[in-house]
Parts: structure tokens; C-alpha cells; sequence
């Protein structure tokens, strides 16, 4: 089978990883392709390390939607003849393969939040779900809640499969490596460490973060909170630190590369979002590692974090539950062992990146055979 992902990402989201995570992991031997980005996106490199061909665009880039996006797309599919288009949330790319008959039309939907109200209700819902039936013919969605979001626009249930997000295990770093980023971070040898890694962006929660965190060192002034990541919010994010007294326990390291070592600095993962959130890959990559959560109830994450076995779940917005959990696993190292062997076995249980994608080429060669099958129906007519 011949596969042609569209990804219109400029920069490297959860989207684009996932995808290098498929792409990893795909039998070459049965599935192969091409993959579609804005040129000069940041996630070039790694695609391309997978040794899949990549495909740099003109138009669309960081757009669903994108007219002159459509022709040169419809141009490309016309040139490559793919017999399946994958499509992250391109709107475009979805149009442009139903344009030039493309048997096999996937789209998945990555992200989780609150629909407007003129997607659920009449006649958005309708025409959305219209849209959606016309124009794809499977949908995947990451998680049970982002599968409620697509049913709640008008996309018959029918249509949809949950594939939880999947993540490469981090691969374990040595302790010198990891003594040498905490001397460089001025971390000490003793403390706790609370990390979260995720874009800085409002949704994100970090702002309830650094809330709690002013909680939690009133009462253990040897924590340390690490916050990997950039985005808008960062220069809000490090004033709010300063003006709360506590920025000599918040270190904001950035973007990441290579967490790994970071997670090996950490005792416990944490994720605050509030409007938007799947199947988190932090949390997958953290229970990799065994190291516990504390999350909130958000979106995915229930689904991914069982409250006392590989973590703790927190209502959303809440800095007082959240620096509540956060305490307890401090004074409770027993509970804190007992939660990071449940991160490990659950990650190994349900969210392994071949797990993830041996579902999706059990999907892929479905959706083939039953093509093939309405061509022929089709020709004996």
C-alpha cells in the first residue's frame, strides 16, 4: 500500500511526533509512501529519519484550510497516485484526495476541546457531519474524549476508531548525565522535582502550576518545579514565578530536544491542562520512565492516569487539589514508589508506540480490502 500523510504543522506538536512514532514503527514491507509538510517545517529532520521521502509544500502551512493548498494537492495525488492520504487535521488535504477519488481517506482527530456552539447545533452540526461523511472515509480519534467531540459536531459514531496515542520508551540515561544536567539546572542532590513538559500556552494550565507550587514550598521548601517547553505564555509565566517569590524553585529549561534526562531528574510528571488534551504524550513518555502523575481530569487523561495506580487525578483549575497531591506524594514515598511501578506497567500495557501502530495498519489494509472490494462490485455492474 501506498500512504501519503499531510501534516500541516510548522513547528514540532504532538501531532508530528506521533507520526515519527508511526512512521518508526510501519512494516516497510507492507505499507510505504510519502509524507507532506510546509516547507521548511521544523519537524523536516526527524521525518526523514525514518527514511520515509518527504514532500516540502508551498501553501497550508499551520492552516487546516487552505484553497491554493487544495490545487497543489490535488496536483501531487494526481503525480503519486496514493492508494491511501492520511490526514492530521488538514482539512485541505481531506478535499483535495475526495477530489481526485482516492479510495482511502483517513483523518485523525489529535486534539481535545470544547466545540463551538456552531459545530453542535443546528444546521453546523449537520453540515459538518455531512462534511466529515462526504469527505473521509475513516476517522481515528486519539482518545474516548476526542471521539465525543467529533460525535458531538455531527460525525456519525460509526465512522470513528479510538487509537490511544502511543510513545518510543525514553531511552534511560546515565546517572552522570543526569547529575550533570541537575548541577546545570542548580538542582540540588536532595530535592523533589515536579516536572511538566508542554507547550507554555494558556490551555496548558501552568499559571494554576505556579499557583500550587507557591502551596507546596510553604510547606516543603525543597521541591523544585521544571518547566520544559516554550510558547506564548512564557514571559507571563516567569513574572508570575517572580512575583509570587517563588522563581528560585522554577527553572524554565526551554525546549527539549532530548527529555529523557530530564525525566530522569523528576519525581513525579505533572499535567494541568484545561482545554486541550488527548492522549498526552508527556504522560505516556513519563510512565516510560516510571515516573508517576499527577493530572487533571481533563479531556484524555483520565484514560490515561488511574487515580492510585500510576498516578493522581486533580479537577481542572483547582491549585489547591493539585498542590494537595503534590504534597502527599511528598510525604508518602511508599505511595510514590507503589505509583511509578503502575506508571511503568501501564505504559508497557497500553501505550507502547508498536501497539499503537500495529491497530493502525490493521485499519489501513481493512480500509483497502473493502475499497477493492466496492471497485469490483463496481466494474461488474
Amino acid at each position: 500500500m501506498k500512504i501519503l500523510n499531510i501534516l500541516t504543522d510548522t513547528n514540532i506538536g504532538g501531532a508530528g511526533r506521533l507520526l515519527v512514532h508511526v512512521l518508526s514503527n510501519l512494516d516497510r514491507a507492507r505499507f510505504d509512501g510519502w509524507v507532506v509538510l510546509p516547507k521548511d517545517s521544523a519537524l523536516l529532520p526527524a521525518v526523514r529519519e525514518t527514511g520515509f521521502p518527504v514532500i516540502e509544500m508551498t501553501y497550508g502551512a499551520d492552516r487546516s484550510w487552505d484553497r491554493r493548498s487544495v490545487r497543489e494537492l490535488r496536483r501531487l495525488i494526481r503525480e503519486l497516485h496514493p492508494d491511501l492520504v492520511h490526514c492530521h487535521a488538514a482539512l485541505s488535504g481531506r478535499v483535495a484526495a475526495w477530489l481526485e477519488h482516492v479510495p482511502c481517506r483517513f483523518y485523525t482527530r489529535h486534539s481535545v476541546f470544547p466545540p463551538s456552539k456552531r459545530l453542535t447545533t443546528f444546521p453546523g452540526r449537520q453540515i459538518n457531519g455531512l462534511l466529515s461523511r462526504v469527505i473521509s472515509t475513516d476517522i481515528i480519534a486519539v482518545a474516548e474524549a476526542a471521539k465525543k467531540n467529533l460525535t458531538d459536531t455531527g460525525v456519525p459514531e460509526r465512522m470513528i476508531t479510538v487509537i490511544p496515542n502511543g510513545v518510543e520508551p525514553l531511552r534511560e540515561p546515565s546517572p552522570e548525565e543526569v547529575d550533570a544536567l541537575r548541577d546545570k539546572l542548580g538542582i540540588g542532590r536532595e530535592d523533589f522535582v515536579c516536572g511538566i513538559a508542554a507547550r507554555l500556552e494558556d490551555y496548558k494550565g501552568h499559571s494554576y502550576l505556579l499557583e500550587a507550587a507557591k502551596t507546596v514550598l510553604a510547606a516543603h521548601p525543597a521541591t523544585d518545579f521544571l518547566i520544559i517547553g516554550d510558547g506564548t505564555e512564557a514571559d507571563a509565566l516567569k513574572k508570575q514565578a517572580a512575583e509570587s517569590g517563588i522563581a528560585g524553585n522554577v527553572i524554565f529549561a526551554g525546549f527539549a530536544d532530548d527529555v529523557a534526562p530530564y525525566y530522569g531528574l523528576m519525581d513525579l510528571n505533572l499535567n494541568c491542562s484545561w482545554g486541550t488534551e488527548a492522549t498526552s504524550l508527556a504522560l505516556a513518555e513519563g510512565m516510560s520512565a516510571g515516573v508517576p502523575a499527577v493530572a487533571t481530569t481533563y479531556g484524555g487523561n483520565p484514560a490515561m492516569i488511574t487515580d492510585g495506580v500510576n498516578g493522581l487525578l486533580v479537577p481542572e483549575k483547582d491549585p489547591p487539589a493539585l498542590a494537595a497531591a503534590i504534597c502527599r506524594l511528598i510525604e508518602d514515598p511508599d505511595l510514590l514508589a507503589d505509583l511509578s511501578e503502575g506508571a511503568l506497567r501501564v505504559y508497557r500495557e497500553r501505550f507502547t508506540a508498536r501497539a499503537m501502530t500495529e491497530r493502525l495498519e490493521e485499519m489501513y489494509e481493512a480500509a483497502y480490502a473493502r475499497a477493492k472490494r466496492k471497485r469490483k462490485e463496481k466494474s461488474e455492474k
